[in-house]
């Protein structure tokens, strides 16, 4: 009968020889969130720009709007 005590050092074993690729496979992980949120952050940002550039126009349209009136 096998007991559970053989097969620790086997894990062990193939834990170190993978070390390095489940360490890489974690960073890639965690890369591929980062440029997740990156990328919506920059999509929300886009839209923000959008936005003020609108409101933006709209007041120096306002501005030539009320020196025209003034004149």
């Amino acid at each position: 009968m096998q007991t559970f005590t053989q097969f620790g050092p086997e894990r062990r074993g193939w834990l170190r020889q993978r070390r390095i690729t489940i360490i890489m496979a974690v960073a890639i992980v965690f890369m591929t969130a980062v440029n997740l949120e990156q990328s919506r952050v920059i999509d929300a940002q886009r839209s923000l720009i959008q936005l003020l550039s609108g409101d933006s126009s709209e007041l120096a349209m306002r501005r030539v709007q009320q020196m025209h009136q003034h004149r």
